[in-house]
């Protein structure tokens, strides 16, 4: 087996395509992170050429020391032995110990699709909090249109149509617009979650490419902006993630117009599916029940963990983040 530290684009991205992997893994993802100031290390655990397993690396500065992040992998290959990825991922975290002590880093997060194997010599630790969301919703794409609609809740086939007669239009775009902060801080400061700078979103637009791109849908009503959603498509799947909100015009019903074009339009691409991009009925009750009224299925990922490689400044580092 060979450890590699960086790919090609076309590469990278055909085996993320072929194996399922998240837009999160991407390449366009990863230049996206790096425009964002953080090293990325695209490493794969090949054999004859083959890639067997695949992770994109992001290295993350904390106060005094780095540590390495990997959201929703790695990407192991569908046509691997299962047995044999425990001795893959092994190899791999054996290699990636070594590059952290050249990068100063001194754990790896990983916030996997499925639960990850436990390997002997290396310290585990569950991941207290998550970044990306532990739980979402799936809608397939590959049913009819009529069936899409079929399988949506009375209400939120009423709430389409009626945001459609009472004149709330949609508008797709492939770059970015302040309007779309705009209506985020609204909903920030009614809902009281978190956000990053403005700068943060509209980078994510500077990647397009064939494979990786970000869309913007906005609704309108008599020309002003009420409702804004940032989109990614990658692979087969389109992810809903950030989403604006001026609740002034809530008996419009605009997010349910909203969320319904973005799922026709990556089905007019031939994508499989469209991830709703977390749910959660205590924090979010909502916005959760709005998205289950879709339909879809639930998905769970896998539990997250911190492969410790430097035990003193891990505890340092956990006792710093309480006490800030």
């Amino acid at each position: 087996m060979e450890f590699r530290r960086a790919v090609a684009k076309e590469i990278w991205d055909g085996f993320l395509k072929e194996n399922d992997g998240s837009f999160l893994q991407s390449f366009g993802w990863g230049e996206f992170q790096e425009r964002n100031s953080r090293k990325i290390f695209r490493a794969t655990v090949t054999e004859n050429e083959k890639i067997l397993l695949g992770a994109q690396i992001i290295k993350i500065q904390a106060s005094f020391k780095n540590y390495f992040y990997i959201p929703y992998g790695p990407v192991f290959n569908k046509e691997n032995d299962p047995k044999k990825n425990v001795d893959y991922f092994l190899f791999f975290l054996e290699e990636v110990r070594a590059l952290a002590k050249e990068e100063n880093a001194i754990f790896l997060r990983i916030e996997p699709v499925f639960n990850l194997p436990e390997v002997k010599g290396l310290f585990f630790k569950d991941c207290a909090k998550r970044v990306q969301p532990k739980k979402t919703l799936v809608l397939d794409l590959e049913n009819s249109e009529e069936e899409l609609l079929a399988n949506l809740k009375k209400n939120t086939r009423y709430n389409i149509n009626l945001a459609e007669r009472k004149g709330v239009k949609i508008k797709i775009s492939d770059n970015y617009s302040g309007i779309f902060y705009d209506l985020l801080k609204k909903t920030r400061e009614r809902q009281g979650f978190y956000s990053y700078k403005e700068d943060y979103y509209g980078k994510m637009f500077e990647f397009n490419s064939s494979d990786f791109q970000a869309k913007l849908f906005s609704a309108e009503y008599e020309g002003s902006p009420v409702a804004s959603t940032i989109a990614i498509f990658f692979g087969e799947r389109a992810t809903s993630l950030h989403t604006g909100f001026d609740d002034k015009y809530k008996e419009l019903k605009a997010p349910y117009l909203l969320r319904w074009n973005i799922i026709m339009e990556a089905k007019r691409r031939g994508l499989k599916e469209y991830d709703f991009w977390g749910i959660d009925e205590k924090k979010w009750p909502g916005v959760t029940a709005l998205k289950k009224s879709f339909g879809g299925r639930e998905v769970e990922y896998g539990q997250g963990k911190e492969i410790v490689f430097d035990k003193k400044w891990y505890l340092a580092y956990k006792l710093a983040r309480k006490i800030i």
